[in-house]
């Protein structure tokens, strides 16, 4: 997987939206190939922009507040967005660089969370699985809340689903969607990849959440 750490500072930069939680943005650098979190503080824009979007954001520099759990994270700058057709092939190719080997730990850890004190600033705080045929969303019978759940490691993984698109779309009706084409539907496309992060420490811990369900390109 590509390193995403010790980016220079960045003035001007095209990213790929990757997804959001709240008014951090996930955005691939179309150029270094880098993922960043970016907070802007514009909600109200990234409200109105897609997944799979390019951005060009300006006046972009390493965060104010240093977070070891977050070591990509960006602050300041503002965005517009970009009508350029994306380069599928390109994309894809940069996309597949940062999918965990199916030999490592997600984040580094087997678990579902990570100590805060035991991150340091020098690994990854973001990351993407590859989806084969496997997934299931769900909802957690007593948080209410949606999961995504996937087999990695020859064990099946569980984590709070944040995607505004896959939550908006689930039948509240159901219970659980595990089949792809019934996914498919719901959502759209037929989902490829889950971009996986650290959420921001709490009690002591960062939870691994799902940002955004991706597409087959």
């Amino acid at each position: 997987m590509r390193g995403i750490i010790g980016d220079p500072e960045i003035k001007v930069a095209r990213f790929v939206t990757l997804g959001r939680i709240g008014d951090e943005l996930f955005g691939l650098n179309t150029q270094s190939g880098r993922i960043n979190r970016i907070e802007t503080g514009d909600l109200e824009a990234l409200l109105r922009i897609p997944l799979l979007s390019q951005i060009e954001m300006v006046g972009l520099n390493r965060h104010h507040l240093p977070d070891q759990a977050r070591p990509e994270l960006l602050g300041g700058g503002s965005l517009r967005r970009i009508s350029e057709t994306i380069k599928t092939n390109r994309l894809k190719e940069q996309l597949d660089q940062h999918c965990v080997a199916e030999n490592a730990h997600l984040l580094g850890t087997s678990g579902p969370s990570v100590a805060y004190a035991q991150l340091d600033g020098n690994r990854p705080s973001v990351a993407l699985v590859k989806i084969h045929k496997q997934l299931a969303l769900e909802r957690n019978t007593r948080s209410n809340k949606l999961c995504a759940t996937f087999p990695f490691r020859a064990n099946i993984l569980s984590f709070p689903l944040l995607d505004a698109r896959a939550i908006s779309t689930f039948p509240p009706e159901l219970d659980r969607l595990d089949k792809m084409d019934e996914i498919s539907d719901q959502i759209g496309f037929r989902p490829r990849y889950l971009l996986i992060a650290l959420a921001r420490v709490h009690k002591g811990y960062c939870k691994k959440v799902v940002v955004s369900v991706l597409p087959e390109l």
